[in-house]
């Protein structure tokens, strides 16, 4: 889920998660009023009271952005739902106390300014005169109420454990918010910029009773208008929103084309202004149309084969192994993005990101595969069942490629095609011997190594446990020194590659292909299409 040429991606990425993590660290680490060293950026940050540049030409307002969108939403609770096609829109209904740049540096969101106390605690001052869709003014009240609801284990957010290290929250008036953590908690500040972490207005949740199923009250640029199921989702202006000149567009209407070449063709024709996923196998003929744009850079994404560690016979490490052995990461991700991404022979990360493992772990050696078959008790091989999709068509080539290279060991996975929402309901339901999945969007190490990986949490869908990794991802979310940091994340990942509840495939590349007209469109390295608060139709 990503972009750009792979020489560029790891670099970039690289650069941008390191300003990120050393933003934080830095101000973890700052005692009370003490100075920053110049190498290192305040531990008080402003947000900025103006949008950003405008793009080339004269921006002006109006107009309705139609979105070809790979998917359709699946749920609208922002502390719920684990859908990217989910996020991507209420991403632009919601906001946070903090946001991230293109680049995933951080910046205040609600948040106007923010500072470390001490190194356990951190005080949030908000926006004045910020207003929920509704006409409620927005006080430290919500944040601290949306804060407890993702942490409530009775909410079942599969966001919570990110904010288990919050010990209290604490309101002294209407526009401020003390947030305390028992130990250092160096992810804090990239937790609370993620788009999973939304302020909901507190009356407007209880008066729904609890459920935000079909209906939104957020403080971003776009108003939730309307969804159709599988035909299309309306967003519309809204006109109080807290950045002066935001937004410029009336309306944004996203409509699901799954198909690739679909999608494709719906933006060359004009039946779309703008599409996520654009195909790589038709880059080089939107590339050759002179009234597109493509544009992309690489994305911080993971796809791979995961395991349900509870059935045989994947509750064997060795089967597991054997697969990670027998597995051709190149030919997976030619056959998944026309080779447009990374792969990664290494765990979760890519060498250059820097928690990474910098040397390869597994390449392709059949003759270890199939010795560990042998010691596993399968020297013959087996047959298993593989839940595919093809909705997301990179997910479900992948699936392809890897069950054609695992018989040349034995191993026949008889796949299983679903479509999306019936796929995503097994999968997060653990009702599945092995699937081809992935997870996008994060800045800092700790939510995925946490959230997928961590013994009990909800999104470990592979039931996976080590109590040794656990207690290194728990230590390295305390750390405050970046490369102690990196050294406890990479014993981690060591560990994970050992138990192999997952193979980790490859880290894609993704594109967004626009009719010329659009403007001011940004592409992010975790996925957002928050910069539609920018954009502008030049017609």
């Amino acid at each position: 889920m990503s972009n750009q040429s792979c020489s560029t991606y790891p670099f970039r990425l690289t650069v941008a998660l390191g300003l990120t993590i050393a933003l934080v660290l830095a101000a973890c680490a700052a005692p009370p009023q003490a100075a920053a060293p110049p190498a290192q950026p305040p531990t008080e940050q402003t947000a900025p009271a103006q949008p950003a540049a405008p793009a080339p030409g004269q921006p002006r307002p109006g107009g309705t952005l139609r979105v070809g969108t790979n998917q359709d939403p699946i749920g609208f609770d922002p502390h719920l739902t684990n859908a990217t096609a989910s996020y991507r829109i209420l991403e632009n209904v919601y906001s946070q106390l903090l946001r991230f740049k293109p680049n995933l540096e951080i910046e205040g969101d609600l948040a106007e300014s923010y500072r470390a106390i001490d190194p356990t605690t951190w005080e949030f001052k908000l926006r004045r005169g910020v207003k929920f869709h509704s006409g409620k003014p927005l006080t430290s009240a919500d944040v601290k109420y949306s804060l407890e609801r993702i942490k409530d284990p009775e909410v079942k957010s599969p966001r919570s454990s990110q904010l288990a290290a919050i010990t209290a929250i604490e309101t002294p008036d209407d526009y401020t918010v003390i947030i305390k953590t028992e130990k250092p908690f160096a992810p804090l500040l990239a937790v609370l910029a993620d788009r999973t972490m939304a302020i909901v207005n507190k009356d407007f949740i209880e008066a729904n009773g609890g459920k935000l199923d079909n209906v939104a009250d957020g403080t971003g640029p776009f108003k939730f208008k309307e969804w159709v199921p599988n035909t299309r989702t309306v967003l519309e202006k809204n006109p109080d929103y807290f950045i002066p000149g935001q937004p410029l567009l009336d309306e944004v209407i996203y409509q699901p084309i799954p198909d690739d070449t679909a999608r494709s063709t719906a933006v060359r024709t004009g039946a779309v202004d703008f599409i996520e996923y654009a195909p790589p196998k038709d880059l080089e003929l939107l590339r050759g149309d002179s009234n597109i744009v493509i544009t992309g850079e690489g994305n911080n994404n993971v796809r791979f084969l995961a395991f349900n560690t509870t059935v045989k016979p994947f509750d064997n490490p060795k089967v597991r192994q054997a697969i990670a052995w027998a597995v051709d990461r190149e030919a997976v991700l030619q056959a998944a993005m026309n080779g447009a991404g990374t792969p990664l022979y290494a765990g979760p990360f890519l060498s250059s990101f820097w928690p990474g493992l910098k040397e390869p772990v597994f390449t392709r050696d059949l003759d270890k595969a199939r010795q560990l078959l042998a010691e596993a008790g399968y020297p013959d091989g087996f047959t298993a069942k593989l839940k595919n999709t093809p909705t997301y068509s990179f997910l479900g080539n992948a699936g392809i490629a890897v069950q054609e290279q695992l018989k040349e060991v034995g191993i026949n996975l008889e796949i299983e095609s679903l479509e999306w929402s019936v796929f995503l309901k097994d999968y997060l339901g653990k009702n599945f011997e092995a699937v081809v999945s992935g997870y996008s969007g994060f800045a800092d190490p700790h939510p995925p190594l946490d959230c997928t990986y961590v013994t009990g949490r909800q999104n470990n869908f592979m039931s996976y446990s080590n109590p040794k990794f656990d207690e290194l991802v728990a230590r390295g979310a305390q750390e405050t020194d970046l490369a102690k940091r990196a050294e406890i994340y990479q014993e981690a990942q060591r560990i994970l590659l050992e138990d192999s509840p997952m193979v980790f495939l490859y880290a894609a590349n993704e594109y967004e292909a626009m009719q010329s007209y659009v403007k001011g469109y940004e592409h992010y390295l975790n996925g957002s299409h928050v910069s539609f608060r920018n954009v502008w139709l030049d017609k």
